[in-house]
């Protein structure tokens, strides 16, 4: 095997590939691993890393130690691997919800209208919480399209394509739906269109015929932050701004939605505001907007007379803001009650799972801010 990705750690590759093929039965009828010399052998690296990655197995229940034996794949009794077993017998009008986090504003409200839906529909909406680790993700999502109809899921993956599990999953077992808009989606996903997003951002910011702007999102290759970037800097290109001398782009890693507030206070407290000139700034969700307005604020800027403040998202939060938040409105609820929708229709054979984006109408909400 050549591990060619480098921007995963080598002993989750050789994890990833080794739970791939106890997942495909790649380890034969009685399941016994490689000892841990051929391993690296095999996989071209160390021992320790041959080590960890059997620790990251072990630790997610797929292999156990045999004194005296050796290692094997941790089957059913019958023999078979938990992947061409059959599927469970499953729940009856249940519906899974895979999510990155259920209590943040974002996530919620898309619950809120899936969990409406549901009721409705007289289906029981089952909710895991994957966190973000795509490892825990997919043990979560195996697990939990083994006990319903079909899954509704987000990812923290910047792509689907290539991800195994999902390939699998999408033929073989229950049929889910994306709630977000990744690249190379193999089945129906929904989200706003964060592009025409970002259009109405550009466009509320050229309303205020300010000469430099800026634009802070995620790290580049997540489709949801490609895109509500793109929008923004095309729709100010249209407005006569040239890009690369009056646009400043700062792309990041920003972690859940727990943490973003505080993000957005820690980076509108180290940029150089008054060096990089610029007077209207959109920010990729409102909880980074918030925080981002907090230190402009304790350092004793005004918005939006010093710099104009653009979030996205308009959670509830948005109005209380010390300075009431100018944002994008995504129709949250509206998401969730149509993803539902379709999966239904998938469960009842009245559509076949096809790559296509459903992509709902963004609503600029202004305020005080910008």
């Amino acid at each position: 095997m050549i591990l060619e990705d480098t921007s995963e750690k080598l002993y989750n590759q050789v994890a990833e590939d080794i739970r791939n093929k106890i997942m495909s039965n790649g380890y034969g009828s009685d399941g016994r691993l490689p000892n841990f010399k051929e391993l690296a052998v095999s996989y071209d690296v160390s021992m320790s890393t041959i080590k960890k990655a059997m620790q990251i197995l072990s630790e997610q229940n797929l292999i156990v130690a045999r004194v005296g034996r050796g290692t094997y794949a941790n089957m059913p009794d019958n023999g078979s691997a938990r992947s061409v077993r059959p599927r469970r017998k499953v729940t009856q009008d249940a519906i899974g919800l895979l999510v990155r986090d259920i209590d943040g504003p974002y996530f919620s409200g898309i619950h809120k209208g899936l969990a409406d839906s549901a009721k409705a529909l007289d289906k029981r909406l089952l909710v895991t919480v994957a966190v973000d680790d795509h490892h825990h993700e997919d043990m979560m999502y195996q697990m939990l399209q083994e006990q319903v109809e079909g899954v509704m899921v987000t990812t923290m993956r910047k792509s689907l394509h290539g991800v195994t599990i999902f390939d699998k999953l999408s033929t073989m077992q229950a049929p889910f739906v994306m709630l977000q808009d990744v690249y190379d989606t193999p089945t129906f996903c929904f989200d706003v269109d964060n592009y025409k997003g970002g259009r109405l951002a550009a466009e509320q910011l050229l309303k205020r015929n300010l000469k430099k702007y800026a634009a802070i999102v995620g790290e580049i290759g997540y489709r949801v932050d490609d895109m509500r970037l793109k929008g923004f800097t095309d729709g100010l290109r249209d407005g006569g701004v040239n890009i690369d001398e009056d646009c400043f782009v700062l792309r990041c890693s920003l972690g859940s939605e727990a943490t973003a507030f505080d993000e957005g206070y820690k980076l509108g407290m180290s940029l150089d505001i008054k060096g990089i000139g610029f007077e209207g700034i959109l920010l990729f969700n409102d909880l980074v907007a918030m925080g981002f307005q907090k230190a402009l604020l304790e350092r004793g800027l005004s918005i939006p007379e010093d710099v104009a403040v653009v979030g996205f998202d308009n959670i509830d939060r948005c109005s209380e803001a010390r300075v009431p938040l100018t944002t994008i409105s995504v129709p949250r609820r509206e998401i969730g009650q149509a993803a539902l929708k379709k999966l239904v229709e998938i469960i009842n054979n009245e559509v076949k799972i096809q790559p296509e984006r459903i992509l709902l109408e963004p609503e600029l909400v202004v305020r005080s801010s910008a």
